[in-house]
């Protein structure tokens, strides 16, 4: 089994999602957006049989681990709260019409 990990840094320009020597981003949503789009693309990639994770490198330059295929739930329980505070207004927004 290959493996498939996404690794989610912070930058001094915004956050980013790493993966096999491409750097993607800056993510929209700061680091909640990165996590989202490194968790949505890990669970692809683990659907698709690779061992697929999501890690975050912190300050220090270690990596922790934030997701696993197979292991955490997808979605993940916090991503509907990362998605509200990443991405305000997109649930429940009011449309105004002129009348």
């Amino acid at each position: 089994m290959s493996r498939a990990h996404y690794v989610v840094v912070e930058r001094e320009d915004g956050w980013y999602v790493s993966f096999e020597h491409n750097v993607y981003g800056p993510c929209p949503g700061g680091r909640a957006g990165a996590l989202i789009t490194a968790v949505q693309a890990a669970q692809q990639a683990g659907k698709d049989g690779h061992d697929a994770r999501v890690l975050v490198r912190n300050a220090a330059g270690s990596l922790a681990r934030a997701w696993t295929f197979g292991t955490d739930p997808y979605p993940c329980p916090w991503a509907e709260e990362a998605r509200e505070g990443a991405f305000p207004g997109r649930r429940g927004a009011v449309v105004k019409t002129a009348p």
